[in-house]
């Protein structure tokens, strides 16, 4: 008896690993206990996989290089999208200042490119935009129970950047308080420049924005008008006083809409454009001062 169980020992050890392995492989049940091929297959998530998604959902991150006189403004209303976009698909941005030659990614719609970091999930990062976690799952194409690997990147659509570098924070606290005046290209920024019709060298005080004759020019910020006139070099003007000490002058306009002691809400039209004074062509020369010493507009546009 005990040389026929020898004898049956090696077939038997045979059969009963070939069935624990089919057990493993097919998903089959053995003493009640179901194990699935998607929990022994790895479900991590590669940036391939995230792609496929985006151009499925139709999202694509477009490369801009800064040119001449662009803002990052600028180039937000030239594909249609915002300042925070921009600043949700660079997340290494350190300053709000367009930089000639800097190449950025720009979203064709609204929301943020987040980059993983360790240990979260599709719920941490849902919460932490306040987002829908199937919205994510969906349009990144991650599947049932994804592992995130850091360092990938996904889309979260119609959301706001949370997550700023120090440097950005710090600027940030400028912005919201004005609007700019008009959509339009920066012809001239603020500083020392050759006087393009006089030819010598000064300071400007603002900066220049390109527009048809006639647009519409808005009131950067709710505030009161507190002169309307015409100088040699800026023409036709209007000044506007807001809290906090700040002031905003448009210049080289063609008509005032307004009249002085009116009350103006921010983004309502007050003038139009025109090239009265010293132009070369129709635009606005828009300024802003605090405690009447002019600021850097870019600081509070961008």
């Amino acid at each position: 008896m005990k040389q026929q169980l020898q004898k049956l020992g090696s077939p038997l050890l045979w059969f009963i690993t070939i069935s624990v392995s089919l057990v493993i492989i097919g998903g089959l049940v053995l003493f009640g206990v179901q194990i699935n091929r998607w929990d022994i297959q790895s479900p991590t998530v590669t940036q391939a996989q995230i792609a496929e998604g985006w151009k499925t959902a139709g999202i694509e991150l477009i490369g801009h290089t800064i040119r001449r006189k662009e803002t990052f403004w600028y180039v937000s209303r030239k594909y249609k999208v915002d300042i925070d976009t921009i600043l949700g698909a660079n997340s290494g941005l350190t300053k709000l200042q367009a930089i000639l030659g800097q190449t950025i990614r720009v979203p064709n719609r609204k929301g943020v490119v987040h980059k993983i970091a360790e240990q979260e999930t599709v719920l941490t990062i849902a919460a932490l935009y306040k987002a829908p976690p199937e919205t994510i799952n969906s349009i990144n194409n991650l599947g049932p129970k994804p592992v995130l690997v850091p360092g990938l990147e996904l889309f979260i659509p119609g959301v706001k950047p949370v997550i700023f570098t120090a440097e950005i924070t710090e600027q940030c606290s400028l912005r919201g308080i004005f609007c700019s005046p008009l959509p339009s290209k920066v012809t001239s920024g603020m500083g020392m420049r050759r006087h393009p019709i006089g030819g010598f060298r000064g300071n400007h005080t603002g900066i220049d924005l390109a527009a048809r004759e006639g647009a519409s020019i808005a009131a950067a910020a709710t505030g009161t008008v507190v002169q309307i006139g015409y100088g040699e070099h800026i023409g036709k003007f209007v000044t506007l006083e807001h809290k906090d000490s700040y002031t905003t002058i448009y210049g080289h306009c063609s008509k005032i809409l307004v009249t002085k002691g009116m009350t103006v809400k921010k983004g309502q039209i007050i003038a139009k454009v025109g090239h009265t004074g010293r132009t070369t062509g129709p635009h606005v020369h828009f300024e802003i001062r605090k405690d009447g010493i002019p600021q850097d507009p870019l600081q509070y546009l961008w």
